[in-house]
């Protein structure tokens, strides 16, 4: 491997760091996604960045658009782009053709690919597909860096695609790796502590003790007063405690409220009926 493409530290450095500020707006796709787009474009030297959440139905069945962000696109841009998505749906982007191969492999959570353009898509086909005539020409980007990540054995995939401006050159192989490398990262993620658009609620997936434990936490509760308002030991609370953290990939409560400051609201522990041991 040449020098220039390896790594560098301060690259992975702030790749880790953008990992870590999804980290705490993840509470909502649409507050983490977006600020991802941001600050890959800004990683890797791109213009703008797309993509979301997409099911796959294998091994011959559609893409399907489950959630869908951008950043650094106009508002007539990001019309535009969704407006080509309503009409000939995400299997005609060139980049979902390219990866086709992924419909009849076997599903492999955690898999990640990260490709530039060139590599999925010669230039011929590029620049005669209805996406770049219908949507890349016309607001001026071309060069594209896509990574897609398996995240379920149920054919949910997390998307990044990344975008430069006509005229400019296209993504290193360097970039390339570290896209990968983040994206890898943010895997372990996504479900957990960043909240999936395709995934379940994650408070709603959890046990009846679990949540009232939650809720109770909060609300400004410590342990002891949790063991107080739900009848338990505080043994019980503490293990409960521990599951939590664990669940949301959180070492401390601060870091546990600050996972879930900007969720909405929930009923209270005080209105909610308990149904027995976790």
């Amino acid at each position: 491997m040449s020098k220039s493409n390896r790594l560098r530290l301060e690259e992975v450095r702030r790749a880790f760091r953008l990992v870590g500020e999804c980290r705490e707006l993840g509470s909502h796709p649409g507050q983490w996604c977006p600020h991802m787009f941001v600050g890959l474009s800004r990683l890797v030297g791109a213009r703008a960045g797309n993509g979301g959440e997409v099911r796959l139905v294998r091994p011959q069945g559609p893409v399907e658009g489950a959630a869908y962000f951008d950043a650094g696109l106009e508002p007539a841009e990001h019309d535009l782009y969704v407006e080509f998505l309503r009409t000939h749906g995400i299997d005609r982007h060139p980049l979902a053709i390219g990866l086709a191969g992924w419909r009849t492999a076997g599903p492999q959570p955690g898999r990640v690919i990260a490709r530039t353009r060139r590599q999925l898509v010669p230039d011929r086909e590029w620049y005669g597909s209805v996406c770049y005539n219908e949507y890349h020409r016309l607001i001026r980007i071309d060069h594209c860096l896509g990574s897609a990540l398996e995240l379920t054995a149920h054919g949910a995939f997390s998307c990044i695609i990344l975008h430069r401006t006509v005229g400019e050159p296209d993504f290193s192989e360097r970039q390339r790796r570290l896209l990968h490398l983040f994206h890898d990262e943010l895997g372990r993620l996504i479900g957990t502590a960043l909240a999936s658009a395709t995934g379940p609620d994650p408070v709603g997936a959890l046990a009846p003790r679990l949540r009232q434990t939650l809720d109770c936490l909060l609300e400004g509760d410590g342990e002891k007063q949790v063991a107080a308002r739900l009848g338990l030991s505080r043994t019980t609370v503490h293990q409960y405690v521990t599951m939590l953290y664990r669940r949301f990939d959180v070492g401390s409560r601060a870091e546990l409220l600050a996972r879930f400051i900007c969720r909405p609201a929930r009923p209270s522990a005080r209105d909610t009926t308990a149904n027995g041991p976790v």
